[in-house]
């Protein structure tokens, strides 16, 4: 079977840069994930910026550049298409792809500047019947997977309550309406997806937010206390002007405790106390190790092959981008309603 052709649009940090990081595991990249797998072949960039275009073209070995992605969908007629375009164009890069006819789409996080975009996106592929995959990579990481799975077999016991944070320092005076959103739309989005991914769906918020430049710029901090339909109880905090970054999440059942995030992952299990008679306390254990390690980023690509050469439902769907879209969104609402309870 011959390799899926593929097209990247945006040839920036997530799109490509980013491989040259010593730092980052590989692949750690849109082109970097496809390049990786014997069943695709990137054959197509684009960019509007020369430079990084060029670049693009240098390092992975493609000579079919674009500075205009309409251009590359009809010379190129691409299998697959990578969107690591700014957050702003992904439903018009994204509806365009659909129009195109191409076999499926790998949409950089979050799904759109706003609800009613993501929404169009959603319905177009859906009516197409085409995959429309959303990079929340975590949802492919081995650890956060073996986390899932941790807490589907009841070894933490019952979820009670989910406490995560995105923090990282101040985002400037950029503009809702060109940014749609701070920390906790760019970063948080992936704290949000993981709320649903590891809590299932939302009931309701009530969130408070600091926005040092007013209503019309973009959040220091956004926070909120979310309610699970499951009946558990979330807490979220997205900015917070910190002089670092952390990304973290901590989910605490009846019979034990899971923290896990870019610092690492423990985990914890109810045991008789060492040091008060008659009392159970919580006893460090072993995380699991994977049996496979894989990228993140190449799990993504991969997963977008299943959906379309078997029909496979994705692991992080439009859907679920949407989903982590309506939980910021309602959060960004009920802070703006002084705490008002919304549902998203």
């Amino acid at each position: 079977m011959p390799p899926l052709r593929v097209g990247i649009i945006g040839c920036g940090r997530i799109g490509s840069l980013l491989e040259d990081d010593p730092l980052r595991g590989k692949p750690c990249t849109h082109a970097g994930a496809f390049d990786s797998l014997a069943s695709t072949r990137i054959v197509a960039g684009c960019d509007p910026h020369p430079e990084r275009l060029a670049r693009f073209g240098e390092r992975w070995g493609v000579p079919a550049l674009y500075r205009d992605a309409r251009e590359l969908l009809a010379e190129e007629t691409p299998d697959l298409v990578s969107i690591a375009a700014w957050t702003r164009v992904h439903a018009e890069l994204a509806l365009a792809c659909a129009r195109a006819g191409v076999k499926g789409v790998l949409c950089e996080k979050p799904i759109a500047l706003t609800l009613t975009e993501g929404q169009k996106m959603v319905q177009a592929f859906n009516r197409r019947g085409i995959p429309l995959v959303i990079n929340h990579e975590r949802r492919w990481e081995p650890y956060y997977r073996l986390a899932r799975d941790i807490i589907r077999k009841g070894k933490i016991g019952e979820v009670r309550t989910i406490i995560g944070n995105a923090l990282s320092g101040s985002p400037g005076k950029a503009r809702v309406k060109d940014w749609g959103g701070g920390p906790l739309f760019h970063d948080g989005t992936h704290l949000t997806d993981l709320f649903h991914f590891f809590g299932g769906p939302v009931a309701w918020v009530m969130a408070h937010e600091n926005r040092p430049h007013g209503k019309s710029h973009i959040e220091e901090t956004a926070c909120a206390m979310v309610k699970f339909k499951s009946g558990a109880t979330g807490f979220v905090e997205g900015g917070g002007a910190r002089r670092y970054f952390n990304f973290e999440l901590d989910i605490q059942g009846s019979e034990g405790r899971l923290l896990i995030g870019n610092a690492g992952r423990e985990l914890y299990i109810t045991k008789k106390s060492r040091r008060f008679t008659g009392f159970q306390e919580l006893e460090r254990v072993p995380f699991p190790e994977p049996k496979k390690a894989e990228s993140p980023f190449t799990g993504a690509a991969r997963d977008l092959v299943a959906c379309v050469r078997r029909g496979k439902a994705s692991q992080s769907s439009g859907e679920d981008g949407l989903m982590a879209l309506r939980l910021i969104h309602a959060i960004y609402q009920s802070a703006g309603q002084n705490g008002k309870k919304v549902r998203p």
